[in-house]
């Protein structure tokens, strides 16, 4: 049933996305979502339309509705807009629904469907107000959006770091500590290459390929998941052990394009900030995004600027005698634009932080 709800949302993103393209193309008119929610609701009439939820038809009418509103925007903003693409089954992975999903402790209620058995994952806080129903090969996942009232207060802070992330080791502390970078995509490419080669072999439409295909997935999955687990140990770790954590405003997105970006997308930077941004909202700290310029060619010490080439990994300043680590010396001058930021000059005066 699952499979098939995909297949019929697939169908029906399909059929709204011809629908812009050609009412523009012969009319020049633009169908809104309202338009085609209005359709959807002609279309129920017909008992042949009525097996599936009407909150889970929506939601390909939504991402259609997202999707050109994405491109509109990245027009006017000047980015490579991206024209709305026809989506394949094989691509087509999950449905949302709302309206109050009922979601219990070891089940999610599915509209008409019922219950479905589950299990793992973290209990229910709070309201569910979204479900997400994501197929991963032959697993299938759901993840729940919830609200859980009003953040806690902010706490005062004793105790800020600032914070350098890097490909050498994942992140620098402006107290000297060096977060280790495993490189998963190197400790599983062995295994990726193997499975890419064997997929390529496989002859189109047999079901060899669609076994090989499964195993290729999987590969990455490894690899993609203990990324993020590892990810989450040190973000709590430094939720934990830090009121303030200070750190670059950096454009991921510009540096993965360069030729570092195999290894930048492996560390995977914005993962980490991301979750440090949402942990300390729920435990009342304090995540600061400061201007990177400059960081790493300004001495910490008497705050002069020290030229240096990417390859150098020390920082020797010399008009001071200051001899650190490179990111070291970048995560102590972070800590200091992330506590003039806070509105303060010392730990010991800090009141206030925005996140």
């Amino acid at each position: 049933m699952l499979e098939r709800i995909l297949a019929d949302n697939c169908e029906t993103y399909n059929a709204a996305l011809q629908e812009r393209i050609e009412a523009w193309r012969s009319q020049r008119k633009s169908i809104s979502y309202r338009d085609q929610q209005m359709e959807l609701t002609e279309l129920r009439k017909d008992s042949l339309f009525r097996w599936n939820s009407v909150e889970i038809m929506r939601d390909p009418l939504r991402r259609v509705d997202r999707t050109f509103n994405g491109f509109f925007r990245r027009c006017k903003t000047g980015e490579k807009p991206g024209f709305p693409r026809y989506r394949s089954l094989s691509r087509y992975n999950s449905f949302s629904f709302g309206d109050d999903p009922v979601i219990r402790q070891r089940s999610i209620g599915v509209p008409k469907i019922g219950h479905i058995r589950s299990s793992g994952g973290r209990p229910i806080e709070g309201l569910a107000k979204i479900c997400t129903v994501k197929r991963n090969g032959k697993r299938w996942t759901a993840s729940v959006v919830c609200d859980i009232g009003e953040a806690p207060a902010k706490v005062a802070v004793s105790k800020a770091v600032g914070l350098d992330v890097g490909l050498t080791a994942l992140a620098t502390l402006s107290d000297g500590i060096q977060i280790e970078n495993p490189r998963w995509t190197k400790s599983h490419e062995r295994r990726i290459a193997d499975a890419s080669r064997a997929l390529a072999r496989k002859g189109r439409g047999s079901h060899n390929r669609l076994r090989a295909k499964e195993v290729l997935r999987r590969a990455h999955q490894r690899a993609a998941d203990a990324r993020k687990n590892y990810l989450h140990h040190v973000s709590k770790w430094l939720i934990a052990n830090y009121d303030l954590i200070a750190h670059e405003k950096l454009n991921i997105k510009g540096l993965s394009q360069g030729r570092h970006a195999k290894s930048i997308m492996d560390a995977a930077w914005g993962i980490l900030l991301y979750q440090l941004t949402y942990k300390a909202e729920s435990a009342g700290k304090h995540v600061v995004a400061v201007n990177p310029r400059g960081t790493s060619q300004r001495c910490s010490g008497c705050n002069k600027t020290v030229p240096k080439g990417l390859f150098q990994r020390t920082h020797s300043c010399p008009h001071c005698g200051l001899v650190l680590d490179r990111d070291h010396n970048a995560a102590l001058n972070v800590l200091g634009l992330g506590m003039s930021l806070a509105g303060s000059q010392s730990p010991s005066e800090y009141h206030f932080v925005s996140s």
